[in-house]
């Protein structure tokens, strides 16, 4: 009997249960096709004991002792990678989907891995990657690492026009975000009054805090006013040393209250962490739409049958509404207020109807990405057995 060819899915956070979404996504994909898939992630120790059920792999970095300069680290995932026995004895070596091959967070942690399997004579791929943007040292970087990387798979045409304009040597495929290879559902959600709201800080791009807060404040203000109650939920909270949105929902709230105390009882903000399983049964079951900030809170949303208003932080998330038809309910993170209230207007108006479409739609975009996930592996050479 053949042995089955092992993929692992690097660089993942997969306590952000965005990042979750897409590693599960791909894995349950490729495992499907008859792949052996392992997810290497940050936040080990408390995901093994979260989900005891998933294959992970300590990612490389997921230590105490990588502390300090990008020179100390790079050399400690050389000497771990070299030593590492479980992690480098892969087939295959995919960094996981998501939106992180821009300047914020830097290429090169997220790329190392790819670098160093290859060296090795393994396969590399990158996929389902916002691309951009990049300043020139990561533009750079982009070109001088792509020989090791034979095949990379961005999400939207702002991503495929970013790498386009480098000296990349990749394989490049446009395809969608990997989330969409989970097949969706319809909502079980009857008769709810419950909104979900999604808030996050975003720090970069010149982004204004204060008017961004006013927004997500008109907004809430305006549901609450319909006879809708509120409840602040994300994809990241919960956890120690790593982002908790439910704080940004505090100030939020905060100022809603000051401003009338009658809508007291009726905001409530969930800050406990929430397994990626128990998060998509509530958003199927329990929520009659979303107003997402976080984009997979919108697109988990959408999968689990229930519509969602965008506000769009990073390009990302307009990029994405645009593909699936949906940028009359998308704004941006610092819209100005009346053209935001004229389409969350709009989005109120049309939600009902939305929630009947969402499945059909959704169901034609997951078909699409399993025949991309299809491509990707003939572009790769991918066998089930090796």
């Amino acid at each position: 009997m053949k042995k089955r060819t092992r993929v692992l899915l690097t660089n993942a956070y997969a306590v952000n249960n965005g990042d979750m979404a897409l590693v599960l996504a791909l894995s349950e994909s490729l495992k499907k096709r008859g792949f052996d898939v392992s997810i290497a992630t940050f936040y080990y120790n408390f995901l093994k004991e979260k989900y005891p059920e998933v294959k992970f792999v300590r990612e490389l970095l997921d230590h105490k002792k990588t502390t300090g300069s990008t020179a100390v680290k790079t050399l400690f995932l050389k000497l771990n990678f070299l030593f590492n026995k479980t992690y480098r004895g892969f087939d295959v070596y995919i960094s996981s989907p998501g939106g992180y091959m821009n300047s914020y967070y830097g290429l090169k942690k997220c790329l190392l891995p790819l670098i160093q399997a290859k060296k090795t004579n393994k396969k590399t791929a990158v996929y389902s990657q916002s691309v951009g943007p990049l300043n020139e040292r990561d533009r750079n970087l982009l070109n001088q690492y792509s020989q090791f990387i034979d095949t990379i798979l961005v999400r939207d045409s702002f991503s495929k026009k970013c790498i386009d304009s480098t000296r990349c040597n990749s394989k490049i495929l446009q395809t969608k975000d990997a989330a969409f290879l989970l097949e969706p559902r319809v909502s079980i959600a009857k008769n709810s009054k419950l909104v979900a709201v999604s808030v996050r800080s975003w720090k970069h791009d010149s982004r204004n805090m204060e008017q961004y807060y006013a927004l997500i404040q008109k907004l809430c203000e305006k549901l609450l006013d319909k006879g809708f109650d509120i409840e602040f939920i994300s994809t990241c909270q919960g956890i120690k040393d790593y982002v908790d949105d439910s704080k940004t929902a505090s100030l939020i709230s905060d100022a809603i209250l000051q401003k009338n105390g009658d809508y007291a009882g009726r905001i409530n903000i969930v800050t406990s962490f929430h397994t990626y399983f128990k998060l998509t049964d509530l958003l199927n079951s329990r929520y009659c739409f979303v107003v997402g900030t976080r984009l997979h809170m919108c697109i988990l949303s959408l999968i689990n049958g229930i519509p969602a208003f965008n506000i769009s932080y990073e390009i990302k998330g307009k990029e994405c509404y645009e593909y699936l038809n949906l940028s009359d309910y998308s704004v941006d993170f610092n819209e100005p207020a009346p053209e935001a209230l004229r389409k969350f207007d709009l989005f109120l108006t049309n939600q009902v109807s939305l929630k009947k479409s969402i499945y059909k739609d959704l169901l034609s975009v997951h078909n699409e990405c399993q025949d991309d996930l299809d491509l990707f592996i003939k572009q790769m050479d991918m066998q089930a057995s090796c």
